[in-house]
């Protein structure tokens, strides 16, 4: 029996003990093994040049590109668009530039209007014409005289010309009274050469002399109520008084 026993115990394994650096668990020691091992393993291989035979294959391959490309069908031309499309993109185009005209032509005339050009002073070698009146006929006359060949002169106790058709427009209330006259200003102002305008009444004529007698009867007078008027050329465009009769109403 102690034989056996002694033989049994001889047939036991061996057990080592492990070592330190096997056994270690620890963070640091397990992340250094692993970068010490990465740094062992990895390595870089460079890429080979191509060889000359792949070059040429390429190429080959490009030109049979090229001209497979070059022999296909060409594509179809596009469409045309309709008469319809084409007539309305023309018209808004038209509408566009119409738009831009009237828009540039209105600021201009707003612009002449507020900035009149410098005029031309009273030239005394030019004849002098005396214009009586502001109604239809006078200023009719000055809206078309060219005052570079005149020195123009108007005598009126009105300093404006009033639109007499649209009276009853006024009375109803329809429109202003402002509405229906005009400043003889703003048409002389525009004129090359400057009109001198007396706001008085002609109260007579001498044809002999050539004179036309003023008389300013307004509430606001000056040093002189009567003055003469030496003229070349006359035209009377006063207008005519309605003749009633004395029938009230």
């Amino acid at each position: 029996m102690a034989s056996s026993s002694r033989a049994m115990s001889a047939l036991r394994p061996v057990q080592f003990a492990p070592r330190a650096s096997s056994i270690s668990s620890s963070p640091a020691a397990t992340t250094r093994a692993f970068a010490t091992s990465s740094q062992r393993t990895l390595k870089f291989v460079p890429t080979s040049r191509p060889h000359a035979p792949s070059i040429a294959r390429q190429t080959t391959l490009a030109r049979q590109f090229q001209r497979a490309y070059a022999d296909a069908a060409p594509l179809p031309p596009p469409k045309k668009p309709g008469k319809v499309r084409t007539t309305f993109k023309w018209l808004w185009r038209l509408t566009y530039l119409s738009a831009i005209g009237l828009t540039v032509g209105v600021g201009y005339t707003i612009y002449v209007d507020r900035n009149p050009q410098p005029q031309f002073e009273a030239d005394p070698t030019k004849k002098t014409l005396v214009v009586l009146g502001t109604g239809w006929g006078s200023v009719s006359l000055l809206k078309k005289l060219d005052t570079e060949n005149y020195n123009v002169i108007v005598i009126s106790p009105r300093n404006y010309f009033l639109f007499t058709p649209l009276l009853p427009s006024c009375t109803t209330g329809l429109i202003e009274h402002r509405s229906i006259m005009e400043p003889v200003r703003a048409i002389l102002q525009h004129k090359k050469a400057a009109v001198k305008f007396y706001e008085a009444e002609a109260s007579s004529i001498d044809p002999e002399r050539k004179v036309v007698m003023i008389t300013d009867n307004s509430e606001v007078k000056g040093a002189t109520s009567q003055t003469e008027i030496p003229y070349d050329m006359l035209v009377i465009g006063v207008g005519a008084e309605n003749a009633t009769f004395g029938i009230p109403g």
